[in-house]
């Protein structure tokens, strides 16, 4: 039912085309004068340019509950190393009418060309960044320092009401930030061929065991656009924010985790729960060796779900 359901909204949104701009959404701290005055979850756009530089958006921005409007800074050029896209920049820009509704009034165009700087980080599932708004006395913090920046290749399982849809080589990629907690990020999701979009988890803390770092959160999140190319149209940012739950482990090289995404009536899963390497674990005598996706190893299979025998993903209905 679901599928069918799926696949007639894809239908009928085929015809929509949108923009090929990456969105983040994070936490936004607003200072003036050195003092913070307000923490709110904000959505910043980055495009890349034909010219291979950035354009990056803050729109609707609001000043004390109060319009400002739409901050745009054009023309940012990027240095990258170890995966983390470095940038700064200061340049005078105008600020533009927000559209955003119960906002009669937008200061910023009244304020002419005044100067900005802007200096951050950006990965493939992170935005970190400082604007700094001189003629307003204000500053904007978006997101948390990028610490380090791994991508994980491995087999995904896309699972729906039991049944294994589809199963391919794809990367994830998880963002250590400097106050210790991850950002983890499923980019360019597709259900039945057709896009969701960019599933991104914020906020991760793991514990570590024998080296190994364990997590588990559930949290409320909003799909955003994708970038992949061919694709018009994704559905994820029309479902709004919807829960999520996320458990899984990792090293430095090896990534296992578990997405359930309820509303789509999805599981996926990535990766193997033994990251110490079930794909080398070889039968004795001829028994099979069987862990559960918590990565307990169990003498038999007594319930349905899915389980890793002698190294090869197994659905039990």
């Amino acid at each position: 039912m679901k599928k069918t359901l799926l696949t007639f909204i894809f239908a009928i949104a085929a015809t929509f085309a949108v923009a090929q701009t990456k969105t983040f959404t994070d936490n936004l701290t607003i200072s003036m004068d050195g003092e913070v005055i307000d923490s709110q979850a904000s959505t910043i756009t980055v495009k890349k340019e034909s010219d291979n530089t950035y354009t990056l958006a803050l729109n609707n921005f609001l000043l004390m509950g109060e319009g400002i409007g739409n901050i745009v800074i054009n023309g940012i050029t990027a240095n990258e190393e170890n995966s983390i896209k470095n940038f700064s920049v200061e340049q005078n820009i105008t600020i533009t009418e927000g559209d955003s509704e119960g906002v009669e009034f937008w200061l910023g165009p009244e304020l002419g060309e005044i100067p900005v700087a802007l200096n951050g980080k950006m990965t493939e599932g992170s935005l970190y960044c400082n604007i700094n708004i001189e003629d307003l006395g204000v500053a904007v913090t978006f997101g948390t320092d990028i610490a380090k920046t791994f991508s994980y290749d491995e087999d995904l399982t896309v699972i729906m009401d039991g049944e294994i849809l589809d199963s391919q080589r794809t990367t994830i990629y998880v963002d250590e930030k400097t106050n210790g907690t991850y950002t983890l990020a499923l980019n360019n999701f597709l259900l039945l061929g057709e896009g969701i979009g960019n599933i991104v988890i914020n906020g991760i803390t793991a514990n570590e065991e024998n080296s190994i770092k364990n997590f588990s959160v559930e949290q409320n999140i909003t799909i955003t656009e994708g970038d992949s190319e061919g694709v018009e149209f994704w559905l994820g940012p029309e479902l709004g924010e919807i829960p999520v739950a996320l458990n899984g482990k990792m090293t430095e090289h090896k990534l296992y985790c578990n997405i359930n995404i309820e509303d789509l009536g999805v599981a996926v899963t990535f990766g193997q729960a033994d990251l110490t390497g079930i794909n080398n674990v070889e039968s004795e005598n001829g028994a099979n060796v069987i862990y559960d996706l918590t990565g307990r190893k169990v003498n038999e299979i007594n319930a349905a779900g899915i389980y890793i025998v002698n190294g090869k993903k197994v659905l039990v209905k």
